[in-house]
């Protein structure tokens, strides 16, 4: 496992409350697209995350951020490893699990997508996880394959669940149709009470007996 030492400097901070109570601080966004903002996406799988049904499961965040959605599930008592490919998102989510003293329950690793290596630093960390999550990570069509490597290699057949948060674009339906080898779709539905329009949630299980990942 990849752990960074906090980097205070390299921060913005800009707290801001999650669903959950948690207090999750903004690092410098560079980029329309970059994981250091609070998206709505993030904000509604905060909400969603933020149940006591949650208590003592594992659950891994794809792309987490700031960490707000995994962030909330710590603080539900759920064991959470919070995941980025981003250097400088790992460090933020360092900051933001410290700052909520979460640090018992919540663990930080650089992921990305489809490299073994990673995965199985990962791995190392819980073994298994009951739910996987990830806000706003449906968007780039060309990352799919590895997503759902990623996706493939954490889920436990016939027991993991998969929760996605997003706002509707062309691309997710496109990810969707990929993941029925290996995943059904338990429900789609649009997110309400979170203070965010046009955000959907969709849960997968993994199916018990799914084919292998061949992109």
């Amino acid at each position: 496992m990849l752990l960074l030492a906090l980097s205070p400097s390299a921060l913005t901070l800009s707290p801001a409350p999650a669903a959950s109570g948690v207090r999750v601080s903004e690092g410098a966004a560079s980029s329309i697209d970059s994981g250091a903002r609070i998206w709505d996406a993030g904000l509604a799988l905060s909400m969603l995350l933020s149940s006591p049904a949650l208590a003592g499961k594992r659950v891994l965040e794809l792309g987490s951020g700031t960490g707000v959605g995994g962030l909330s599930a710590a603080a539900a008592g759920a064991q959470v490893v919070c995941s980025d490919a981003d250097k400088e998102c790992v460090l933020l989510l360092e900051e933001n699990i410290a700052a909520n003293s979460l640090s018992g329950r919540c663990r930080v690793a650089k992921l990305v997508w489809g490299c073994e290596d990673d995965e199985e630093c990962v791995l190392g960390l819980e073994g298994a996880f009951d739910l996987i999550c990830g806000s706003d990570v449906l968007y780039a069509p060309n990352a799919f394959d590895d997503l759902l490597s990623t996706l493939v290699t954490f889920s436990t057949p016939g027991e993991t669940e998969v929760m996605l948060t997003y706002p509707t674009r062309y691309t997710e339906s496109i990810f969707l149709e990929e993941a029925a080898a290996h995943f059904e779709t338990l429900e789609t539905f649009e997110v309400e009470g979170a203070g965010v329009e046009n955000v959907y949630c969709t849960r997968l299980r993994r199916l018990p007996e799914a084919e292998e990942f061949s992109p």
